[in-house]
């Protein structure tokens, strides 16, 4: 024998007392599942909140870069920079607007 996994499923007759209680089971038991996953998830980030990702040290320091803040690892061996969804778009579209700012201005002192 190979072993191979074999999976069989009764489904009751639909319509039938017996399929809305499975059907009510398997939509808690989702629910439950969804849930308890959120919460694990919850818990980790606080758990790990300041810890470094490339060092694993609970060392991060947050820095306000404009309008983001960036955490920067403070260990002397590491100094990695983390940056969250959409903050690195943000502070390359604060570089475009600065960088257009200065040209502009300069731009009144060329003949």
């Amino acid at each position: 024998m190979t072993g191979k996994r074999v999976s069989v499923k009764i489904q009751p007759k639909k319509g039938s007392e017996e399929a809305y209680f499975a059907e009510r089971d398997q939509h808690r038991l989702r629910e439950l599942r969804e849930k308890a996953a959120k919460e694990a998830t919850k818990k980790y980030c606080e758990e790990h909140k300041y810890h470094c990702f490339r060092c694993g040290t609970q060392s991060l320091a947050e820095i306000d870069e404009g309008n983001v803040k960036i955490d920067i690892c403070v260990n002397e061996n590491c100094g990695a920079v983390h940056l969250d969804p959409g903050e690195l778009k943000e502070i390359i579209k604060d570089q475009k607007a600065l960088s257009a700012a200065k040209k502009a201005f300069l731009s009144v002192f060329k003949k």
